[in-house]
């Protein structure tokens, strides 16, 4: 009886197993789009902080020097600072030495740099006033005080624009009344608490980093 020939495998022949892992790279949805044949729009980058220098012609018309700075502290908050500045007396009459700075913070309704705001500010000021015969001076401590504003941002063009403000509020100011002759006897020293205008401006601005 004829035995069937046992089988005997290849030793030489090799195996080589499938890879468990397979690398794929990762796709990000605009890949997918652009791969679609869809136009590839980056993503918007954000825009900077507003900051704006200004100067009040109103202020100018009373021949004190100044300048300004606004800066966004929040989605609708910024922080004005405006330095005033007289060192002289322009008229033996009717003249006003003073360096006064009045901080405000501003609330705008659409974003920092646009259209309407309301604020909120302080002054601290040292003055010494001729008008008519007479003089007056700070004594001891500076005119302080405080009160609220509004006013709106109309823009010219993209960078510059016009600034129109109102405020009113308190302010408290010790002084020393002077005859307004050279070397004038001083007639009294008098408390004052005044309530009224605190504030007004018609200002040329120039804005930087606007947020659109």
């Amino acid at each position: 009886m004829q035995q069937a020939e046992p089988t005997f495998r290849d030793s030489t022949r090799q195996t080589h197993a499938a890879p468990d892992q397979f690398s794929i790279p990762s796709r990000s949805v605009s890949d997918d789009k652009h791969a679609a044949g869809e136009p590839f729009v980056p993503a918007p980058s954000s825009s900077g902080r507003y900051v704006a220098v200004k100067t009040n012609l109103a202020a100018w018309a009373g021949t004190i020097m100044n300048v300004a700075a606004d800066v966004q502290v929040g989605r609708h908050w910024s922080v004005e600072l405006p330095v005033l500045w007289c060192p002289w007396f322009v008229s033996d009459k009717h003249a006003v030495k003073t360096f006064t700075i009045q901080p405000e913070a501003r609330f705008w309704l659409a974003h920092p740099g646009k259209g309407h705001f309301f604020g909120v500010h302080a002054h601290v000021g040292w003055f010494n006033v001729r008008w008519n015969r007479d003089r007056y001076q700070d004594t001891d401590r500076p005119l302080l005080g405080a009160g609220i504003s509004y006013g709106y941002l109309l823009p010219f063009g993209e960078h510059w624009a016009g600034e129109f403000t109102l405020g009113a509020g308190y302010a408290n100011m010790k002084y020393d009344t002077y005859y307004n002759i050279d070397n004038g006897a001083r007639i009294d020293t008098r408390t004052k608490n005044y309530w009224g205008i605190t504030r007004i401006g018609i200002s040329v601005v120039y804005r930087f980093n606007l947020k659109k």
